[in-house]
């Protein structure tokens, strides 16, 4: 990640942010995130999965759709322009902002600056913004939970291999996501004197718990 200095931008207390990022990935509400003029998400090379409930269906030519496969049901993927652009990005913004699909809805890149990441090398744009944005801390509390949701990152990204293939941590954004699921593991010592395997395995076993209804 790039290291000049950065015009700080607030991101909000971290705690009122996890509660909130918890919540959209256990439901369709999304992220309400401060973006100002930035439209980095919109023309940064991103592929944008598309649920069967995505009113952007209908409005999303399908030239621009293909089906995924290997998934529990059907879903349609719109990749990017050759310029990285989103096609629905016109004119400077999203020309289908108010039926944008579950994926844009749930997108803040917040989540990168709390895992301590950036969101890969050909995200210039993005990883300029999470080097602005700055949590703050209503309470010690608050921080040590961000420092555990760094810890988590710091090991998942160290250990990438060790999860099954099927679960596809590879990505930044699969790597930040699996962090601030399973935070809590990092909250103490007690996970730098358990044998790596152990620690994925209980990974695993929490993400899973997260993840399962009325969780």
């Amino acid at each position: 990640m790039t290291t000049h200095t950065a015009t700080r931008i607030d991101a909000g207390s971290f705690g009122a942010w996890l509660a909130q990022a918890h919540e959209a990935l256990r439901t369709n509400k999304g992220m309400d995130v401060p973006c100002g003029d930035c439209v980095g998400c919109c023309t940064s090379s991103y592929s944008i999965l598309l649920r069967p409930h995505d009113a952007a269906l209908d409005s999303v030519p399908a030239q621009y759709l293909s089906t995924v496969s290997g998934l529990s049901y059907p879903h349609a993927k719109m990749d990017p322009l050759p310029n990285g652009h989103c096609p629905m990005f016109k004119e400077g913004k999203c020309s289908i902002y108010s039926v944008r699909p579950q994926t844009c809805l749930d997108y803040d890149c917040r989540i990168f600056a709390a895992a301590g990441m950036d969101a890969g090398a050909i995200r210039p744009v993005i990883n300029q913004r999470i080097l602005q944005w700055q949590f703050s801390y209503e309470s010690d509390a608050e921080l040590k939970m961000h420092l555990a949701v760094k810890a988590a990152s710091g090991f998942i990204s160290a250990h990438t291999k060790a999860f099954p293939s099927h679960w596809n941590i590879t990505s930044p954004s699969s790597i930040a996501v699996l962090s601030i699921k399973v935070y809590t593991l990092f909250m103490n010592d007690d996970w730098k004197v358990q044998l790596d395997q152990d620690v994925v395995d209980r990974i695993i076993l929490a993400a899973l718990a997260f993840s399962a209804p009325d969780s």
